[in-house]
């Protein structure tokens, strides 16, 4: 056992202090350290100066901790410490390592016993103690040392005004937490009466120690129950879930369960709403955590009092409630407690009003293995508000466009919901949200009556634009609430463009397409509102295609299009909010894209004029709207070559030959960064697609793009010329028969393509712009730049081999060496020897490793934590220290 009473280095003459003094153990063990916290255990390379500053730095910090005379001024740079030990204590070995530590094993020990220590240091101690006491040795040594009992025994122990710092009642509970990994922690907080503290400290003053208690509760009830089925099973048994409510029984249970089950109890039948609701929680958080088996072993012994609970008054109490149920729906497997949970759900959905039963009915249609009747209830529930608003807004509905049938009995809550503004608002808005989720889930529990629900959801969508006629009085008040409300326009739009990826045939596409071009027409349509409405119809629009090997419109969408569709786009393309013009650039660019392969789309296009009217916003004087009109322009290229035979002026045909100069003049002149990045983005979309340039487009433009969007000084249209020049070496490559993805081959006749290939790239100028962009002061634009040249070196060495005289000498070029070098070593990047032997010579692959590391890897270091927390405490008195 280690004996904590020697614990700390020898002072050796000429050391002025214990932690000045740095033992070879301790070195080796600091090696390893940094290694585990910075480099991960799979890189163990670094230099020996940075090794020595680190073993340096850790034992002066530990001085500083131990040190009441000085303060660390930012509490971050602890939490940021605790975090990065946190890390590595997972590993028993890494965590053994920490433990002999003996500048850590130090302020453990002999810290705690100062008077006037900083509450912040006293938390991390307790923190960090929790932590090397996850170990069950090591627990045991601390235990017999009375260190534990000191720190997490009694707080009178601790002093009162100490234990009235918020952040030492914290890190106190934080350290049970960290240490909570074996059962010695449960005889622990059982001998020193823990656990009548940590129930107490549920109601702290302070939110975060009152939350950070229930979270404990909740994890020591789950563990020891867990602790005590092994026990109950044998050692050698596996828990099996289903036996568990028989063969567990609570005189199994340890005096920490019964303490705890007692305090939940007494709360559920306290009457006070705000002890049933803190009960419930901490059933919640029990049923959440990793052991199923608690909340099984519990429940036969508080559902008695949870009924008891159903047949009282729900108000405060229903949302936790729902949370408890549907938790322990999904964490248990539904034999276990089945039909127990089912029932009582049904119930609750029943009890509930119809605002706390909304959630309850969603949670309900996401179970899985959930019987049938139950599913249909919840379902009811979900579509009462939107069923009562057809009910009252129609003389007499069709039967395929109700939700639910007559013998359905509305919620007495409803009426009166729906009769006040802004009720009205939040339980049609919470209601959509539900059927949204439903909509977006991967695969649907429930067959929704789609018909019914897209006329229910137009119906509201009509009411608040103001072209629905209510039948009944309780209509005309809804209508009065929602016209104009942009807030259920934006839950109601959402919902109808999500149904068309389910519902097959649809009666309402007339209807739907109709509706949404009213609001895309509508002056007072929020940009917002507008922006979801184009969303939506590009849905329905996508739901109109037929399928086949010539896709084709359907005759409705055929005929919408036909309508007023286009002139109206054309006016919002103009409007006067530049949000409306960009939205509508947006929609059309995806509309042309994705109807390419449609003729007669291509043809009505071709001939409306909006091509034309889009090359005019490029010079718009928003840079948004710019950018989405050269991504619009793009798009439309795409559309099928049938166009080009159309004898309109206005046509494609027409304003195709002209799109290449734009783009380059806005390359070249655009003040604003949007619109450069979109024009080579357009660009390399096009080179990427072969058939979209033409060769003597490519010889001409290319090399003058590449040129131009290098030298940018926004790093994303850097980025975006270097994918231009990756797809540029693609298409060389394909035209070569060569992929650089390939194994290099070693024939002649291999050899020869390749230096064709680069060739061709070294007369496009490709290695000067790659070569340049290699050292960026832009992470990203160096990290594209050098996985394009890593991959031209794949090829390399197969066709340089008999050409490469000069070999590099061993010399590593880096940032600044570089261009003296290509210098020195006149090195001609038009010259296709030359170059291979640049990529040979250049470290592409350590320089990759460097690049993909975060950004701030030495900022967010553990060595820039550690002067941080230095630096903090040698200036008390400036602000405090910058530890991320």
């Amino acid at each position: 056992m280690l004996s904590f009473s020697a614990v700390g280095p020898t002072p050796s003459p000429g050391l002025s202090s214990e932690a000045d003094v740095i033992s070879p153990e301790l070195l080796h063990i600091l090696h390893i350290f940094h290694d585990l916290l910075v480099k991960g255990k799979d890189n163990f390379s670094y230099s020996w100066r940075m090794e020595s500053e680190y073993v340096e730095l850790l034992p002066r910090v530990c001085a500083v901790l131990g040190d009441s005379g000085q303060s660390v001024v930012d509490d971050t740079c602890l939490e940021k410490l605790l975090d990065c030990f946190q890390a590595i204590t997972k590993n028993e070995t890494e965590l053994y390592i920490l433990q002999r530590i003996p500048c850590l094993t130090h302020i453990i020990v002999n810290i705690p016993k100062q008077r006037d220590l900083n509450p912040s240091t006293l938390s991390f101690i307790m923190r960090l103690t929790g932590l090397f006491a996850a170990s069950e040795n090591y627990f045991h040594e601390l235990e017999n040392d009375g260190i534990l009992s000191s720190l997490f025994g009694s707080p009178a122990s601790l002093g009162s005004e100490t234990w009235e710092e918020a952040t030492v009642r914290c890190g106190w509970l934080l350290g049970i937490q960290n240490m909570l990994q074996h059962e010695a922690v449960i005889q622990f907080l059982c001998k020193y009466d823990c656990i009548d503290e940590i129930i107490r400290l549920q109601k702290d003053p302070s939110i975060f120690v009152a939350s950070t208690a229930s979270q404990l509760l909740a994890n020591i009830l789950s563990f020891s129950l867990q602790c005590s089925e092994l026990a109950s099973l044998g050692n050698g048994s596996k828990v099996q879930l289903n036996d568990t409510v028989a063969a567990l029984h609570s005189v199994n249970w340890s005096d920490c369960v019964y303490a705890i089950t007692g305090h939940i109890e007494d709360f559920l039948k306290s009457g006070v709403t705000s002890n049933i609701q803190q009960a419930l929680k901490l059933l919640s958080k029990v049923s959440g955590t990793n052991y199923p088996v608690a909340i099984v072993s519990l429940w036969p012994k508080i559902e008695g009092s949870i009924k008891l609970l159903l047949k009282g008054d729900l108000t405060g109490i229903g949302q936790p409630l729902t949370k408890l149920f549907l938790n322990v729906s999904r964490t248990v497997p539904c034999d276990v407690l089945e039909p127990k949970i089912w029932d009582l759900l049904s119930l609750l959905l029943r009890l509930l009003n119809q605002a706390e039963a909304l959630t309850l009915a969603s949670g309900i249609l996401k179970l899985k293995n959930c019987p049938q009747s139950l599913r249909m209830q919840a379902a009811t529930t979900l579509f009462q508000p939107l069923n009562y608003i057809i009910t009252v807004t129609s003389v007499q509905p069709e039967e395929d466009t109700v939700l639910l049938d007559a013998s359905s009995n509305y919620r007495a809550d409803i009426e009166h919901r729906l009769s006040r503004k802004s009720a009205c608002i939040n339980l049609l808005c919470q209601t959509l949200s539900h059927l949204l989720e439903l909509l977006q889930m991967p695969s649907q529990k429930i067959e929704l009556p789609y018909q019914a629900l897209i006329h229910s959801v137009l119906t509201v969508l009509k009411l608040c634009i103001g072209t629905a006629i209510p039948t009944t009085s309780a209509g005309v008040s809804i209508s009065r609430h929602l016209i104009g409300c942009i807030k259920v326009q934006r839950a109601g739009i959402d919902v109808l463009g999500a149904i068309p990826q389910w519902a097959g045939r649809i009666k309402e596409v007339n209807s739907a397409l109709k509706l949404l071009l009213d609001y895309i027409r509508n002056p007072d349509t929020d940009s917002t509102v507008l922006k979801k409405a184009l969303q939506a119809l590009f849905h329905w629009m996508l739901h109109c295609i037929e399928a086949g090997d010539s896709p084709a419109l359907e005759p409705t969408l055929k005929e919408f299009l036909d309508g007023d569709f286009f002139s109206v786009m054309k006016k919002r393309l103009f409007d006067v909010h530049w949000e409306i013009r960009d939205s509508a650039l947006e929609f059309l660019g995806q509309l042309c894209f994705q109807f390419k392969e449609v003729e007669s789309f291509c043809r009505l296009i071709g001939s409306c004029g909006i091509p034309h009217l889009v090359l005019e916003l490029l010079s718009d004087p928003e840079s948004y709207v710019r950018a989405s009109a050269i991504s619009a322009l793009g798009k439309m290229n795409y559309l099928s070559p049938n166009w080009q035979t159309l004898p309109n002026e206005n046509s494609v045909t027409v304003m195709k030959g002209n799109i290449l100069p734009h783009l380059l003049d806005i390359l070249n002149q655009d003040t604003e960064g949007f619109p450069r990045r979109a024009a080579v983005k357009v660009l390399a979309d096009w080179l990427k697609n072969s058939h979209m340039l033409s060769s003597c487009e490519l010889d001409n433009f290319v090399p003058i793009i590449l040129k131009i969007g290098s030298n940018d000084l926004d790093w994303e249209v850097k980025v975006h010329s270097l994918e231009l020049a990756e797809a540029f070496i693609d298409q060389s490559s394909s035209n070569s028969l060569i992929s650089p993805y390939a194994v290099s081959l070693s024939n002649s006749t291999h050899s020869a393509q390749v230096k064709v290939l680069l060739q061709t790239l070294c007369d496009a100028g490709i290695f000067i712009i790659l070569f340049h962009a290699l050292w960026d002061c832009d992470r990203p634009v160096a990290q594209k730049a050098c996985e394009i040249l890593m991959k031209l070196k794949r090829i390399t060495p197969g066709a340089d081999s008999s050409q490469i005289h000069n070999k590099p000498n061993g010399h590593k070029p880096n940032r600044e060496s570089f261009a003296e070098w290509l210098s020195s070593s006149n090195f001609n990047l038009q010259n296709v020897s030359d170059v291979m032997e640049i990529m040979i010579a250049l470290d592409l692959e350590f320089q990759h490793q460097q690049l993909v590391r975060s950004s701030d890897h030495i900022e967010s270091s553990l060595r820039s934590l550690l002067q941080d927390i230095l630096a903090a405490a040698e200036n008390s008195e400036d602000s405090g220290a910058d530890c991320y």
